[in-house]
C-alpha cells in the first residue's frame, strides 16, 4: 500500500473502523516471511471484539488511572487479536508465540508485568508516579507503550527496559506503521512532557 491509501480522519472511530476492517483484510493472505526475526502476524488474524463502557471501566480500576479517550475509542472498537504473533526465528526450526496486541481481561498480567518491569528499571512505584506526575504508560503490543495522560498528545514509546525512544507521535500513527508497515514522521514536540521516560542526554532535551 502506498501512503496515500491511508485516509485521513478526522473522527478517532471512523479511524479504528477503518483499521479494523482494512488490516483485517490484509491479514486474510498474509504469509509469514521466511528469514525474519521477529514477530509476525499470522494468517486469518481477527480483531476481538471491543469492550463495553463497564468493561473500559473495569480495566482502568485493574490498573489505578484513567485512560486517555484515543485509547477508549480503540478498546470500544477491538480489543488485541484472536491469533498470537508468531516468531520463526528467521528458520522456522524453533517457533514463538506471543499477543499480536495485548486484550482485556485475557492479557492482564501480562500488561501488569511489562509496566512493573518498566517501573522497576526506573526505580520507582506507583506512589512517586502519582506524587512526581509522571505519565502512565499502557502497554500496547511487544515493548511499546502508550503515554496515558500528563501530555497534551498520546506518545507510544518504545520502551525496552531503560532504553526509552519516542516511536510514533500519537497511537493512530503508532497502528498505521506497525500494522501497514509504514515509515513515521517522528515528533519530539512532546519530549518535555515525557521527559522522566527519556535519556536525559538525549539532545533534544537539552537545548
Amino acid at each position: 500500500m502506498n501512503a496515500e491509501d491511508f485516509p485521513v480522519h478526522e473522527n478517532p472511530n471512523d479511524f479504528f473502523l477503518w483499521l479494523k476492517k482494512t488490516s483485517e483484510q490484509i491479514w486474510e493472505s498474509v504469509e509469514i516471511e521466511r528469514g525474519v526475526f521477529g514477530f509476525q502476524t499470522q494468517r486469518e488474524t481477527k480483531w476481538l471484539e471491543g469492550l463495553m463502557e463497564e468493561e473500559i471501566k473495569d480495566f482502568e480500576s485493574e490498573l489505578g488511572f484513567q485512560f486517555p479517550e484515543i485509547y477508549k475509542f480503540y478498546l470500544r472498537n477491538m480489543n488485541g487479536t484472536d491469533k498470537p504473533a508468531k516468531n520463526i526465528y528467521g528458520t522456522e526450526e524453533i517457533v514463538d508465540f506471543a499477543p499480536n496486541f495485548y486484550s482485556y481481561p485475557r492479557d492482564l498480567e501480562i500488561i501488569r508485568d511489562k509496566i512493573k518491569w518498566i517501573y522497576e528499571e526506573f526505580a520507582i512505584d506507583e506512589d512517586k508516579v502519582k506524587r512526581e506526575k509522571i505519565p502512565h504508560i499502557i502497554p500496547i503490543v511487544g515493548h511499546r507503550f502508550l503515554i496515558a495522560d500528563n501530555c497534551a498528545e498520546h506518545p507510544v514509546l518504545s520502551m525496552y527496559g531503560k532504553d526509552v525512544i519516542v516511536y510514533a507521535p500519537n497511537l493512530q500513527s503508532f497502528f498505521v506503521g506497525h500494522v501497514f508497515r509504514k515509515g513515521l514522521n517522528i515528533s519530539t514536540e512532546s519530549a518535555f512532557e515525557i521527559k522522566f521516560w527519556l535519556d536525559a542526554d538525549r539532545e533534544f532535551l537539552n537545548e
